[in-house]
């Protein structure tokens, strides 16, 4: 087994412009990378990491529910916190929790990637567009009429533009691109959002699949992505 020599708070002095639990995420992360700690392997009790990091098991559970969020480990009944194996989501996730701070310039710097890649695979997104995916998006978007909190239309938005990226067979861009959500959904959910342009930005979309109009299509997206979240919410730089 690893050695389990904990040293306690090591970079908590560097990290003090994240939120509490987030110090604590970094802590657990380095932890493990520094142990070299493989899938199946343990981490300490509760009481040993809450003890060796001076903080309290609320805080602690509270980073390591984020490590069980992004697939790093899994919390056993009767074993306690394990390693997990490695996986795409994995990567995605810790760029954008090592990102999270105060400053919602994450969502808009988020959006400016999802931009580009989406754009990127405009192209084979929609030359392999089959009617069957057309249906399954027509159905989103009626659903998107009567969504009624932030929350329904963030599932529904993830949910249409992967029907869109399907065919792609890219599982980095997939985890990536779930990552982004995730960053989307930690904001907006602080804010009142506008889903009437939200679901006119996706009907653009799909009419333009719909039309089997390329040039629609590629104009739509870039649509999508030029709606200024800041401005949106009322906040300035």
């Amino acid at each position: 087994m690893v050695d389990r020599t904990y040293e306690a708070g090591r970079n908590m002095k560097n990290l003090k412009n994240k939120k509490l639990y987030l110090q604590v995420y970094e802590e657990l992360r380095g932890y493990i990378v520094q142990n070299n700690l493989q899938p199946g392997d343990k981490l300490p009790t509760e009481m040993e990491m809450s003890k060796a990091l001076g903080v309290s098991r609320n805080v602690l559970r509270e980073a390591i529910k984020t490590l069980e969020i992004i697939g790093v480990v899994s919390s056993k009944p009767g074993v306690g916190i394990v390693v997990n194996s490695f996986n795409a989501n994995f990567l995605s996730s810790v760029i954008f929790l090592n990102l999270i701070g105060e400053d919602v310039d994450l969502v808009s710097q988020s959006q400016q990637v999802r931009r580009v890649l989406e754009l990127g695979f405009a192209r084979q997104s929609f030359d392999t567009m089959t009617d069957e995916q057309l249906s399954e998006l027509e159905q989103l978007l009626d659903t998107m009429k009567t969504a009624d909190s932030h929350i329904d239309f963030y599932t529904l938005d993830a949910n249409f533009h992967k029907v869109i990226l399907r065919n792609i067979n890219n599982d980095v861009l997939i985890a990536f691109i779930d990552s982004a959500w995730a960053c989307d959904r930690y904001y907006r959910a602080k804010f009142i959002d506008d889903s009437t342009l939200r679901y006119e930005k996706h009907k653009r979309i799909l009419d333009a699949l719909k039309a089997r109009d390329f040039e629609a299509f590629e104009s739509a997206l870039n649509y999508h992505f030029s709606y200024n979240f800041k401005e949106s919410i009322g906040i300035r730089p």
